[in-house]
């Protein structure tokens, strides 16, 4: 229940009577006991962004006062008594409509009350009468924000609250659990722990205040973790297949659950169609032949929704196919002049292809000025007509285009040296792995313990050398996995074995190669562990070597 809900059984003051009358319901129900408020615990907080003591549906209520007046008119000035009369009464009726559960309703009621007090209470200068029934609704209109799901809003009255009585349990209560359903974990535990200290043996605190601590530990465990597995050399392949194979237990006895209700379910309506027969004279069926009976229905419900879906879909491509037969017979296989006349910028050419309007087509005479401009290879001379100065001419060409004339001209072809590229993607691929293959590396700790690649796969890319402004280019950019194997020397026992990327074996950057390592593929034992992830470095510093030498082998070859 919410505080102040267990009101005196007095029937509401109307909202205007005799002095006695104003006297008799102080004492009755605006003078409120702490004792008699209900545990904090029960209660909560809200989430909206406009001014909790304000409500635009109470606009054209006369109980609902500013503690302001905008208006140069000075307003009249009510009774104080009369003032504490009205809040008592929106109180009252607040704590009715509680405990019917209309909480917006009683919300409303608690908001009219604080309204028609704050006059009595500008700078918190009220007295202790006017404070206390001023708490006691502000407290009350916070736990229904908050039961109303408007936690914002909720922890707002609730430090209105504080305002006023900065000691306040209570309020102090709220609005913690109001910043916790916000996500303010850190700002709940401050409240919490305020509250603690002016009430000690406060368990509904003790009991929120565990739960916060808890619910921050599991933030930092889980930040924690984050970290580790970012910056740590942990196996994040482990951590993959152990929460893959959780996934498929649960999935499986999820799946076992279903099938234990569906069967459930099943014997439920044999049962009520024993019971149909029983009751037209029939004999009852047993269980297995009543879901053997299901078994064929469904079946034939099945097959015959197949059929009628096939049925759909080969009048769909009838259909199909007879339009598509009635545009081909609409339309002609070839334009007549008319009609290519009517396409701007297309023409026919002699040959009979059309062809862009712009294409020029050259005449007999201007083909024969032109002559044959069709490439013809390079040959001697047998005859004699220039044939020593043609083959001096092959012959300096061949020169300048072999490797170890360092001439960079290119070949007979490329004489002024301008472009001219050549692929050597077969070449450089056998020769890189060949050069990864022989790659080892031993441990600084352990002279006996060698890793060395056993395998390169997944190779992909190409290379090619080219000539530009009489330069050589050598250009190139693979890819490829390794797989490496960490032996014990003396007893060519494996130890690990694992994987290694190179993702980007490129020209421009191979100076400087990234190696990406893997997850192990069999885990060194905990005794060697250190040995082999040492060997495992140095490996890829080794394959970084071969790369370079790799490189070197191009450049000599080519």
């Amino acid at each position: 229940m919410a505080e102040d809900v267990a009101m005196t059984d007095a029937a509401p003051v109307p909202e205007t009577g005799t002095a006695d009358d104003a006297t008799k319901m102080s004492e009755e129900d605006v003078t409120m006991k702490t004792e008699n408020e209900d545990d904090p615990a029960k209660d909560g907080g809200g989430d909206e962004d406009d001014d909790p003591a304000k409500d635009d549906d109470d606009d054209d209520d006369d109980d609902s006062t500013s503690s302001t007046d905008s208006s140069d008119a000075p307003a009249p000035k009510e009774d104080p008594e009369l003032l504490l009369i009205k809040a008592a009464n929106h109180k009252e009726q607040g704590n009715n409509f509680f405990k019917e559960k209309d909480f917006d309703k009683a919300a409303r009621s608690y908001r009219r009350g604080v309204n028609a007090l704050k006059p009595l209470n500008k700078a918190n200068t009220g007295d202790d009468q006017v404070k206390a029934l001023l708490i006691s609704l502000q407290t009350n209109l916070s736990m229904m924000c908050f039961k109303m799901s408007k936690y914002k809003q909720s922890m707002t009255v609730a430090g209105n609250v504080l305002k006023i009585d900065a000691k306040n349990v209570k309020a102090r209560y709220r609005r913690a659990v109001a910043h916790r359903k916000l996500g303010n974990t850190d700002e709940a535990r401050e409240d919490l722990k305020e509250a603690l200290k002016l009430d000690p043996s406060n368990t509904a605190v003790k009991k929120e205040l565990l739960s916060v601590k808890k619910e921050l530990e599991t933030i930092k465990a889980a930040q924690k973790k984050g970290l580790q597995k970012a910056f740590g050399t942990g196996s994040f392949l482990y951590d993959d297949k152990e929460a893959e194979k959780k996934r498929k237990e649960e999935e499986k006895k999820l799946q076992k659950k279903r099938e234990e209700e569906a069967l459930k379910k099943r014997k439920v309506e044999w049962e009520d169609e024993c019971v149909k027969r029983m009751a037209k004279g029939e004999q009852a069926i047993s269980f297995e032949d009543w879901e053997k009976e299901r078994k064929e229905k469904e079946e034939a419900a099945k097959k015959k929704q197949e059929e009628e879906e096939k049925r759909r879909k080969e009048a769909q491509r009838k259909a199909r196919q007879a339009t598509k037969k009635d545009d081909s017979d609409s339309e002609d296989e070839k334009l007549t002049e008319a009609e290519l006349a009517q396409f701007r910028g297309y023409k026919k050419t002699a040959d009979g292809r059309v062809t862009s309007y712009f294409t020029k087509e050259l005449s007999a005479e201007e083909k024969s000025l032109i002559g044959n401009i069709a490439p013809k290879r390079l040959e001697t001379n047998s005859a004699g007509n220039g044939s020593a100065e043609n083959a001096a001419t092959i012959a300096a060409a061949a020169v300048a285009a072999s490797p170890s004339s360092g001439n960079a001209t290119g070949s007979a072809w490329n004489q002024a040296g301008t472009w001219e590229e050549k692929d050597t993607t077969e070449w450089c691929r056998k020769q890189l792995k060949k050069r990864l293959k022989q790659t080892k590396a031993e441990g600084s700790s352990s002279k006996s313990i060698i890793a060395k690649v056993c395998k390169v796969n997944d190779m992909t890319g190409d290379a090619s050398v080219a000539i530009v402004s009489s330069k050589k280019r050598y250009i190139f950019d693979f890819h490829c996995k390794l797989d490496f194997e960490i032996q014990d020397a003396d007893t060519d026992d494996v130890l690990a074995s694992g994987s290694l990327n190179l993702p980007d074996i490129c020209s421009t950057h191979h100076e400087e190669l990234e190696v990406t390592i893997g997850a192990w593929t069999k885990v060194p034992p905990s005794e060697k562990q250190q040995h082999a992830e040492e060997c495992r470095y140095a490996l890829c510093s080794e394959v970084r070597e071969s790369v370079k030498l790799w490189v070197k082998d191009f450049n000599d070859s080519y």
